[in-house]
């Protein structure tokens, strides 16, 4: 079945800084970055229910190789994946959880 993928603004902004940040330690790590989240976005739209709950209504997608979780909400009847952070394992989860449904 097929998805369409949002993301949240939060969520975006948390991603291009990830990437750009990446990019700036090193050429190429920014890009390194982006495929490895693309990879896991694929693997949610093919199996979002394949992924652990994080709140009643989130679940979550660990990005294999950095220190990342793309936390996201999964609506089959509207057919979407709404992507609601890009986090970083060292970010405080207070935060993160306010934003969990």
């Amino acid at each position: 079945m097929s998805f369409q993928v949002r993301q949240e603004a939060e969520a975006a902004a948390e991603f291009q800084e990830a990437t750009v940040w990446y990019e700036a330690q090193a050429s190429g790590l920014g890009k390194r970055f982006v495929l490895a989240v693309d990879k896991v976005v694929s693997a949610i739209c093919a199996h979002p229910l394949r992924f652990p709950k994080a709140g009643a209504m989130s679940r979550k997608a660990r990005v294999l190789g950095w220190p990342y979780t793309i936390y996201f909400v999964f609506n089959e009847g509207a057919q979407e994946i709404k992507i609601i952070a890009v986090w970083h394992g060292k970010r405080n989860p207070a935060e993160l959880r306010r934003r969990l449904r």
